[in-house]
């Protein structure tokens, strides 16, 4: 029987007890002072600039059809004259 990987086990279960640790410890970090930001609130940031900017974009769209159809009728009333 190989018993070879059974250091491997433990490396990898002790590196998971130190991430675990550490993240227990953040909570204990912002107490004192230090600002401990999760990857959920940076994306959640993230979704709402993509969103800020869609909205912005969907108005200037709406703006430029606008500006089109203006230019359209300026253009048909040239033409009557």
């Amino acid at each position: 029987m190989n018993t070879s990987f059974i250091p491997h086990i433990g490396i990898a279960i002790s590196i998971g007890g130190i991430i675990f640790k550490v993240g227990q410890q953040s909570e204990k970090l912002q107490i004192i002072g230090m600002k401990v930001d999760a990857q959920e609130s940076k994306e959640i940031h993230d979704n709402d600039n993509i969103c800020e900017i869609k909205n912005q974009i969907t108005i200037l769209k709406t703006d430029i059809s606008y500006i089109k159809n203006d230019i359209h009728e300026i253009n048909n009333e040239i033409k009557k004259k």
